[in-house]
C-alpha cells in the first residue's frame, strides 16, 4: 500500500525489467546506479493508494523523461517531459484503492536522444538520468499545477539598470547545473538546498541562475524566504535542427513556464543558451515573446551567450545583453571594453556565464573512493555525450594520485587555489569598473566530471572563505582605475595603461573608484604596507557622495616609493574595503642596456642592447648562454590562467628569481603559449623542465620554461604585450626584475 504523508505517494516499488526484481524505493527517486547508466528503461514503479471519497487527482512533479501511467492495468496518461509537472485524474475511482503503475523510459538512449528532447546541460556533465525524481502528490482535484499569476513583475529596468522592488539590483550570480552526484536527479530535500542557499548567500551571491535544468518549487520558495533571486534558463542547449523536434520542446517550455512564472523571485529568463546554428531567429524569436507573453517580466532574453560570441544568425532578441567571455585573464579587461553597449540600444549587459577557474582537484582522495563518476565501468560511468572524459583512465596513473607526497601534489592544489581566487578578483574588480554591466553569473557551483572550476569541490566544501570573496563579490567593490600611457611606438600611439600592480620606484600612483548596489557616503582612508607589515605611508580623501549603480572614481593616491619590494595597498571607503599586492622595481638603466646582446626580429623587447656575452632573443638559434623567450617556432598554443596548475621545480632556481605564485606579476608576462616537447626533444639535449604547466582537466603536462647549461628557454613574455600587458622591457617593471634575475642567474653560471 502507498504511504501518504501529506498527501505524499512516497512508497513504491520498482522493476528494472525482468518482472521480479521489485525493490521498494521512497519517491524522490532515480534509478542510477541500480542498472547500467546506459540502459533507457522501460522501468516500472507501482504503488497502490486509497483514492478518497471525494473528487481527487494525482500530481506528478517530474519524471525523466516518458511516463506511461496506467491505473489497474490501463493506460491513463502519457507524458513527455523532465522538468514540467502532469496530472492523473482520480475521480472514476472514488473510494477505491487502487494500483497505481508508471512505465519510466529516460532521455539520453535511441528512443529519446539527448539532443532531441529537453535535456539541457546535465548530459554534457555526467550523463542523464532516469525515474520519478519529484513528488508525486495526491490532492484535491480543484488544485492544480498552474498557480494564479497576476504578470507583476518584481524587476525593472531603466537603461542598463536593474531594479527590483523599486531598489537598485545587481546581478551577483552563481551558476547551477543542478549536479548533485550524491542523488543522482536534480531534487535534493529541503535540508540540503537550505544549507546550500545560504553558502552562496555567504560567499556574497545575491542570484542563482538554473542553468537549463528547473529546480523544485521547494528551491525557490527557499531562495525568496532567503532574500535571494533567480534566474531559469530554459532547458535548451545544442539541440536537434530538426523542426519537429524543437517544436515538441516550445510546447513543453510552455509548459515549464507556466508552472514557474507564479514565482516572484525568478527575475530573469533566458529561452536557451550558446544555441549557436542549432535554432532559427524565428523560432527563438517565438519562444522570447512567449515567455515574455506568459511572465510579464521585463528580462527576458533568447539566447544566453549570444551569437556575436557562440556564432549563428546575428538576429536575436529580448531586453539585455547577455555573453558569456571565457578568456585568458590578461585579455579580460579589453574584451568587458568590446563587449560594452556603446551606440546600440541602451540595455542592461549581463555576463550570464564566465570567469571560470579550473584548479588542481584532490586526485589522490577520488583514487580512493573512487566515485562512480569517476569508475572505468562503463555501465557506472559510460562517456555518452561527454567531450571531456579524463579522470577515469588518469586516477589509476597519474604521478599526483599515486604518489600525492612524492609529486607535490599540496603544493599544487594550494597554488591553483591562490591562482583562482586572484583571477576571480582581478576580473571581477575589473567588472565593476565597468557601469553599464548590470552583473555576472560565475561559473560555477561545484566541481563536476568535467570541469574544477567550482566555488564548492567535489565535496560540496567551500573552496573560497566569505572574507576572501567579499572584496570583489559584495555589495560594493572598490578598484584600480589604471593611468592611460599609450605608447609611441612606429609613427603614432597605441593603446596602453601603466599596469597599477607593477610600477617603478619614485613617483607610484593609483586611481581608485567604487561600485556599489546602494549609494554611498563617505571618505577614502589607504595605506601602503611593507613586506615586513610596516606601515610606510598612509593617507585620507575628501567625502564623497557616489550614486548607487554607478563606477566612480573617489580618489588618486600618489606615494613616492623609496625602494623596490613588495608592498600591501589597503584602501576603504564608506565601510567597504579591498586590498592588494603590488610591486616596485628599479627603473631601466644603462646597466641593464649592457647586460644582453639582444636580437629582436619582431621588435618587441623594447631596447637594443649592448653587452657580448649573453643572448636576450625572442628565436632560438643555437644552444649558448643566454634568455630565449619563443613566440612561434618550438611552441604550442595553451593559455596561461584557464584550465592549468603550475609547478615551479628547483627552489634553488625560483629563490633567485621570485615569482612563485606571485600572480599581479604574472599577470604582466604571462603567455598564451608554451615549449613543444617534440621541438625539444629534436634538439637532442638534456634539458630540466623549470616551470611546468598542468591542465587540470586532461593533466597533461608542457613545459613554459627549461634549461639547457646557461641556456634558458620559455616562452615567458618578460616583454608583455598580450591584451592589457605593458609592451617592452624596459615598461614592464614585473619582466625587467625578471630578466634581470635571468642575467644574474646565467652571469654566475
Amino acid at each position: 500500500m502507498g504511504e501518504h504523508v501529506n498527501g505524499i505517494v512516497e512508497r513504491w516499488t520498482v522493476d528494472y525489467g525482468d518482472g521480479s526484481s521489485l525493490e521498494p524505493v521512497v519517491i524522490p527517486h532515480a534509478w542510477n546506479q541500480d542498472v547500467s547508466v546506459t540502459f533507457e528503461g522501460p522501468v516500472t514503479y507501482r504503488s497502490t493508494i486509497e483514492v478518497p471519497k471525494t473528487p481527487s487527482k494525482l500530481i506528478f512533479t517530474g519524471v525523466s523523461y516518458a511516463a506511461e501511467v496506467q491505473i489497474e492495468g490501463i493506460t491513463v496518461v502519457r507524458h513527455f517531459g523532465i522538468w514540467d509537472a502532469f496530472e492523473v485524474p482520480l475521480e472514476a475511482y472514488c473510494g477505491q484503492a487502487i494500483e497505481i503503475t508508471v512505465k519510466v523510459t529516460k532521455n539520453g538512449g535511441a528512443t529519446f536522444p539527448v539532443r532531441e528532447v529537453a535535456s539541457g546541460f546535465l548530459p554534457f556533465v555526467y550523463h542523464t538520468f532516469g525515474g520519478i525524481h519529484g513528488q508525486v502528490l495526491l490532492v484535491d482535484s480543484s488544485t492544480g499545477i498552474v498557480r494564479p499569476h497576476t504578470q507583476t513583475s518584481r524587476a525593472k529596468v531603466e537603461g542598463t539598470r536593474i531594479l527590483v522592488d523599486g531598489k537598485p539590483f545587481y546581478v551577483r550570480g552563481l551558476l547551477h547545473w543542478g549536479w548533485y552526484p550524491e542523488l543522482g536527479h536534480t531534487n535534493p530535500s529541503e535540508d540540503v538546498i537550505r544549507t546550500e542557499v545560504q553558502k552562496a548567500k555567504d560567499l556574497g551571491f545575491n542570484l542563482v541562475k538554473f542553468c537549463l535544468w528547473v529546480p523544485s518549487h521547494m528551491y525557490l520558495e527557499v531562495l525568496r524566504q532567503e532574500g535571494m533571486e533567480a534566474w531559469i534558463e530554459l532547458p535548451l542547449w545544442d539541440p536537434s535542427p530538426d523542426e519537429a523536434k524543437q517544436s515538441a520542446m516550445a510546447e513543453e517550455f510552455e509548459r515549464i513556464v507556466r508552472q514557474y512564472r507564479h514565482h516572484e523571485n525568478v527575475i530573469l529568463w533566458t529561452v536557451g543558451c550558446e544555441l549557436s546554428t542549432s535554432t532559427s531567429p524565428q523560432f527563438r524569436q517565438s519562444l522570447t515573446q512567449l515567455v515574455k507573453n506568459l511572465t510579464g517580466s521585463p528580462l527576458v532574453k533568447d539566447n544566453s551567450g549570444g551569437a556575436e560570441m557562440y556564432g549563428g544568425n546575428l538576429a536575436e532578441f529580448g531586453d539585455f545583453y547577455d555573453f558569456h567571455p571565457y578568456c585568458d585573464t590578461q585579455f579580460y579587461p579589453g574584451i568587458l571594453d568590446l563587449l560594452l553597449p556603446g551606440p546600440r540600444t541602451s540595455q542592461p549587459v549581463l555576463l550570464g556565464e564566465f570567469n571560470d577557474t579550473d584548479v588542481h582537484r584532490d586526485l589522490p582522495r577520488l583514487a580512493k573512493d573512487l566515485p562512480y563518476w569517476c569508475s572505468t565501468l562503463s555501465e557506472l560511468n559510460d562517456q555518452g555525450v561527454r567531450w571531456q572524459y579524463d579522470l577515469p583512465e588518469l586516477l589509476s596513473v597519474n604521478r599526483f594520485a599515486q604518489h600525492p607526497g612524492l609529486e607535490g601534489h599540496l603544493a599544487l592544489a594550494q597554488s591553483s587555489r591562490s591562482k583562482s581566487l586572484f583571477i576571480r578578483k582581478y576580473v571581477h574588480e575589473a567588472v565593476r569598473s565597468r557601469d553599464p554591466i548590470s552583473g555576472y553569473v560565475i561559473t560555477g557551483w561545484r566541481d563536476t566530471p568535467v570541469s574544477s572550476s567550482g566555488f564548492f569541490d567535489d565535496w560540496d566544501t567551500p573552496r573560497f572563505t566569505s572574507e576572501e570573496c567579499k572584496p570583489w563579490n559584495g555589495p560594493g567593490c572598490i578598484f584600480m582605475i589604471p593611468s592611460r600611457r599609450p605608447p609611441w611606438l612606429h609613427g603614432g600611439n597605441r593603446p596602453g595603461n601603466i599596469d597599477p600592480l607593477n610600477q617603478f620606484v619614485g613617483q607610484v600612483f593609483w586611481k581608485v573608484g567604487v561600485h556599489s548596489d546602494t549609494p554611498l557616503d563617505g571618505g577614502l582612508n589607504w595605506e601602503v604596507s611593507s613586506s615586513s607589515a610596516n606601515v610606510v605611508a598612509r593617507g585620507s580623501m575628501e567625502f564623497r557622495h557616489v550614486p548607487a549603480l554607478h563606477s566612480m572614481q573617489i580618489g588618486e593616491i600618489d606615494w613616492i616609493c623609496p625602494m623596490a619590494g613588495k608592498y600591501t595597498l589597503k584602501v576603504e571607503f564608506a565601510g567597504i574595503e579591498n586590498q592588494w599586492t603590488v610591486w616596485t622595481s628599479d627603473p631601466w638603466s644603462s646597466t641593464d642596456k649592457s647586460s644582453w646582446a639582444t636580437k629582436d626580429p619582431m621588435d618587441v623587447l623594447g631596447f637594443e642592447g649592448d653587452g657580448q656575452t649573453q643572448v636576450l632573443s625572442t628565436r632560438f638559434d643555437d644552444i649558448r648562454p643566454g634568455l630565449f623567450m619563443l613566440t612561434a617556432e618550438g611552441t604550442l598554443a595553451k593559455p596561461f590562467w584557464r584550465e592549468a596548475a603550475y609547478e615551479f621545480r628547483s627552489a634553488a632556481f625560483w629563490s633567485q628569481v621570485g615569482f612563485v605564485d606571485e600572480w599581479e606579476r604574472w599577470m604582466a608576462i604571462s603567455p598564451d603559449r608554451v615549449l613543444s616537447r617534440d621541438w625539444l626533444d629534436s634538439l637532442n639535449v638534456n634539458y630540466e623542465v623549470l616551470m611546468n604547466r598542468i591542465d587540470v582537466r586532461t593533466y597533461q603536462e608542457d613545459p613554459i620554461l627549461v634549461q639547457i647549461g646557461d641556456c634558458f628557454v620559455t616562452t615567458i613574455r618578460a616583454f608583455g604585450g598580450l591584451g592589457n600587458q605593458t609592451l617592452g622591457i624596459p615598461k614592464n617593471a614585473a619582466g625587467l626584475d625578471f630578466v634581470r634575475s635571468m642575467s644574474r642567474i646565467i652571469s654566475a653560471s
